[in-house]
């Protein structure tokens, strides 16, 4: 069993991240552009419904995900297809921010996608999940602007030394 698995801490409220999950037009601006998600059933991420993941990095290979449990705080998928397994979306207030993890368990029966995902294709998702969270994170909080820390004291300008040429 492959398991890849992603946090994310965002400086916000439990129903915004739901938000940002679940409705179509706020998903499609922090998901992966590698990932197209097709609903097949039912509305998106409502208990019961059915999508189809295809992957553009894999030909628009993918997989059917169901929907087999939903409550506030939590998505669970049956994955079925070129990878088989679950997908988890759960998301819980700690203090004033929000944790939302991204847990995938999975197996690839055929041998040849197996090679591949157990070589640089599990790099490569590791990398798109927290890619993903980050860009989530970032639509909900704002960009962040680098902050430099130089203490109480005011800088001082550069100490100038002259050098007298004869």
């Amino acid at each position: 069993m492959i398991v890849q698995e992603e946090w994310v801490s965002i400086n916000t409220t439990p129903d915004v991240v739901e938000r940002h999950l679940t409705e179509p037009a706020l998903l499609d601006q922090w998901r992966s552009p590698l990932v197209v998600l097709e609903p097949l059933e039912g509305a998106l991420f409502a208990p019961g419904s059915v999508h189809k993941l295809r992957l553009k990095s894999l030909a628009m290979a993918g997989a059917t995900y169901s929907v087999v449990e939903r409550d506030g705080g939590k998505i669970l998928m049956a994955i079925d297809g070129l990878w088989q397994g679950s997908e988890l979306w759960r998301w819980f207030p700690d203090g004033n921010r929000t944790v939302v993890q991204n847990r995938v368990e999975y197996e690839v029966p055929d041998a040849s996608l197996r090679v591949f995902v157990v070589g640089i294709g599990r790099f490569l998702a590791d990398l798109d999940m927290r890619i993903q969270l980050d860009r989530l994170r970032q639509l909900i909080e704002g960009p962040t602007t680098p902050r430099l820390d130089w203490g109480a004291r005011p800088l001082r300008p550069a100490q100038q030394i002259v050098i007298e040429r004869e």
